[in-house]
């Protein structure tokens, strides 16, 4: 296996630890080659029988790391067991687990394998799932092994493994010994290239008025909470919100109280009037055969979107989400894949793991609180390519959404371009964009006063904001005006050619 230069780096760091960690590395940067490439250095290392424990979150995560051992590493399907639902193979070199098998099995499995003089390598797959008690029983075993012990070696692996009960995986696994964040794989150029679009959206006024009552209410319930908890306080949104749960499992009425006024802004926000029909606008602006994800909060959005986009661009959108059957599901992703579907709705369903199908741009319908979540979203669709992919993020503006847009913008600062667009009257405003229109459109007027021409020039401008490529270079966009295969493209890129021209103060 060919490794990146991040991959040498970590995996001598995790050596250098003992063989055991935690690996914080952005979706997408290369994960499960780092895992197996760690189980070639191990192989050469230990003088044991080396068995490789792999536990996944989800069962279709168990397929695919089952498909990458056989390609990578060259192992037979006979060498690579599944423990999960009504297939419990054991005894093999490799063994994948779901975790929700895995609860009351792997560590005695685990000590099993030591106990027969073998060595145990442990990957901890999405490794922030198994902090809960109930999903850390798969860590069990540790506490009968000595820290010291050569015959366990451990590797967690996560895109975002900052979680509020850290310990329990840090334990077992081991600490944190390295992070690859999305800013130095857009630098090594692992990522691909991005811009990201930030879209305002407002309320409708009776929406607006339901937010804010439900906002007074939810004020009144943290001025109460914050007298009797004052640890409350200084936390972290996440752990805020965790704090608040055990509270209210607890039985305190101000906390059951602050999370049923939490959950009904958030629903509020995610089935905001704007969200589908300026989602919809964006995927019209986005060139035809460009592949599209939308990324949904809720499996009611999802529906919703869907059914707009069946009527407006009939045959064009598949849907994905939990509640569809097995079947159902792969086969939405096998027609984006091969083109039978070039827009995809889903739901939270796709948020991690998954290797989906190559995808253009990414629009982000309903937002998340999450960072985990969103770092996860980027994933989806950041996968290497020579293209410039588009991301959309929507949030509305009048809500807590935009506090929670800048927090996650602010870690990619400097790093990608950034274009702040707002949707308002189903239009979208760029203040600063808006001059450079204005003076293209003068521009043509003053030579051609064809008003055929220039409503067909103020559309294409409309598209190259949606779309970024004004923040193209001369020459790029030039070469595209050159690789055009019909007419409406040529005219798209002249367009365009024109708005770098006056971003550049070359109109005259």
């Amino acid at each position: 296996m060919i490794l990146h230069g991040w991959q040498s780096e970590c995996l001598n760091m995790w050596a250098r630890n003992g063989f055991r960690g935690i690996v914080n590395a952005v979706t997408g940067s290369g994960k499960t080659v780092l895992a197996l490439s760690a189980v070639r250095r191990l192989e050469k290392k230990s003088d044991r029988d080396l068995r490789i424990k792999i536990v996944v979150p989800q069962t279709f995560l168990a397929s695919q790391w089952m498909d990458e051992i056989k390609r990578l590493l060259g192992a037979n399907a006979s060498d690579i067991g599944v423990y999960s639902g009504n297939r419990k193979d054991v005894g093999r070199k490799y063994t994948i687990y779901v975790v929700n098998s895995a609860r009351y099995s792997l560590a005695r499995h685990i000590l099993s394998d030591v106990n027969e003089g073998n060595a145990v390598f442990l990957i901890a797959d999405e490794c922030h799932h198994y902090g809960s008690a109930e999903n850390g029983r798969i860590f069990d075993f540790h506490k009968r092994l000595e820290d010291s012990d050569d015959r366990y070696y451990a590797l967690g692996l996560s895109a975002t493994p900052e979680i509020v009960n850290f310990k329990a995986i840090s334990v077992p696994l081991g600490p944190e010994i390295y992070c690859y964040d999305l800013g130095r794989a857009l630098k090594d150029q692992i990522i691909s290239r991005f811009i990201l679009f930030s879209v305002r959206l407002g309320f409708t006024p009776e929406e607006g008025e339901e937010y804010d009552n439900l906002s007074d209410g939810l004020k009144k319930c943290l001025a109460v909470l914050y007298s009797r908890h004052r640890d409350l306080k200084g936390m972290t949104s996440s752990g805020f919100f965790a704090r608040l749960q055990i509270l209210a499992q607890a039985d305190d009425d101000d906390a059951r109280a602050a999370l049923f006024f939490m959950y009904k802004r958030r629903a509020l926000c995610h089935m905001a009037e704007e969200r589908p029909l300026c989602a919809i606008m964006i995927v019209k602006a986005i060139s035809a055969d460009s592949k599209v994800i939308l990324f949904c909060e809720r499996i009611q959005t999802a529906e919703l979107l869907h059914r707009r986009l069946a009527d407006e661009l009939p045959g064009q959108a598949g849907l994905y989400h939990s509640k569809m059957a097995d079947n159902e599901r792969r086969d939405m992703l096998e027609r984006f894949r091969h083109g039978g579907h070039r827009l995809l709705v889903c739901c939270k369903a796709l948020d991690e793991g998954l290797n989906i199908p190559s995808a253009d741009a990414g629009i982000i319908v309903s937002s998340t609180s999450s960072a985990r979540q969103r770092v996860q979203r980027l994933g989806r669709i950041l996968r290497r390519s020579k293209e410039i992919k588009r991301i959309y993020y929507l949030y509305i503006g009048e809500s807590n959404e935009e506090s929670e847009l800048v927090l996650g913008l602010r870690a990619m600062e400097n790093s990608i371009p950034l274009i702040t667009l707002r949707f308002h009257g189903g239009e979208f405003i760029h203040s600063e964009y808006e001059k450079l229109r204005n003076n293209v459109l003068e521009y043509v007027l003053e030579r051609r006063n064809d008003a055929k021409l220039l409503g067909a020039l103020d559309k294409n401008l409309d598209r190259a904001l949606l779309c970024g490529d004004f923040l193209l270079s001369e020459k790029a966009c030039r070469d595209n005006l050159h690789a055009s295969r019909s007419v409406a493209e040529r005219n798209y890129w002249a367009s365009v050619l024109y708005a770098i021209y006056a971003r550049q103060n070359k109109l005259n």
